[in-house]
């Protein structure tokens, strides 16, 4: 990666780094056509816990697109697999109203866990889309469990069940499938592990939205950059040997017991030109409420700071904390 790369990239970005990194959480943004600047090609918004939206040239991408933000803790704060489904429709279509840049064309789905499906139906439902072509990638299971939640039909026609190894050509852009690995608890044990190798009977719990096979994804628009998104804290690295990404996004919920993470992911990656977190904010404050950059970990960002610096990038990787549903340009990552 070129030096001239870092360079653009940090001008590009300058001026909106200040608005990334401090506290205060502005209003839910509307979604209107947003005045990209001279050669911009890929905005990047991030919708709480692993969910991004990426839009080029008046299209998006949307990637575990989780708004509910329902309940999830047990009375110790931790996963409670039987704790009811109960998806916020109402925030989801405050959400993809006015929140998103338009209709997609794909969703990308890294697993089935409710924290990154279970709003995918009520998406692909809403009559706002209709008339438009919505595909989804993701593994078998979560489109078991997609069609079990009750997706319509015509959107699961266009459901594409993926593996690790496909790079899928689409218009003005391609899709990269790597094979993943969900991020271990404490203990060592994963929540609602397991597949499904057929449709189950509807979800109800938590737990009913189970694992599957963990995916990352790369999205690599044409002339533009290149996106590797990951949804846990958890990386089988010679998965991704060789894919050189110019942005990273990078999981960091918990993974104390996952051994020499985040530098296992970096080291596998060569030098990315950014790098953000995700899925470390509070997965509950709704989105557009007040407090809601506070939820999110600053610990995630020192801890990749001091990973870029472990791997001896400090002075041409940058790591920066995304705010919930804000634009952020990234284009000069491929200069």
């Amino acid at each position: 990666m070129s030096q001239s790369r870092r360079s653009v990239l940090q001008g590009a970005l300058g001026a909106g780094v200040a608005g990334l990194l401090v506290g205060g959480a502005a209003p839910l943004p509307a979604a209107r056509p947003r005045q990209a600047p001279k050669g911009a090609e890929l905005g990047l918004r991030w919708l709480g816990v692993a969910g991004w939206e990426l839009s080029f040239g008046g299209r998006s991408v949307l990637f575990d697109p989780y708004l509910s933000r329902m309940p999830y803790a047990d009375a110790d704060g931790g996963l409670d697999p039987a704790l009811p489904l109960r998806p916020d429709t109402e925030a989801v279509e405050h959400v993809a109203e006015k929140g998103l840049t338009g209709v997609p064309e794909l969703i990308l789905v890294s697993h089935g866990h409710f924290d990154h499906l279970a709003d995918v139906p009520h998406l692909l439902s809403r009559p706002g889309w209709s008339g438009r072509r919505v595909r989804t990638l993701c593994d078998t299971t979560s489109r078991h469990l997609l069609e079990a939640m009750g997706t319509p039909a015509h959107r699961m026609a266009d459901v594409v069940a993926v593996n690790g190894g496909d790079h899928l050509q689409f218009d003005g852009y391609s899709v990269e499938v790597f094979r993943s690995l969900h991020s271990r608890q404490q203990d060592y044990t994963s929540f609602a592990p397991g597949t499904r190798d057929a449709v189950p009977a509807r979800p109800r719990t938590l737990g009913d939205l189970v694992e599957g096979q963990t995916l990352a994804f790369q999205v690599s628009v044409e002339g533009g950059p290149s996106v590797l998104l990951t949804g846990t804290s958890n990386v089988a690295e010679r998965e991704l040997a060789g894919a050189r990404p110019d942005v990273a996004v990078i999981g960091m919920s918990g993974y104390a017991a996952v051994h020499g993470y985040p530098d296992r992911l970096l080291a596998a990656l060569g030098s990315p030109s950014l790098i953000l977190p995700c899925h470390h904010d509070d997965m509950v404050t709704p989105l557009g409420s007040s407090g809601i950059s506070g939820t999110a970990s600053s610990d995630a960002v020192a801890a990749l700071t001091r990973a870029v610096e472990r791997q001896g990038w400090a002075g041409g990787t940058r790591v920066l904390a995304p705010r919930h549903l804000e634009l952020l340009d990234v284009t000069g990552a491929t200069a």
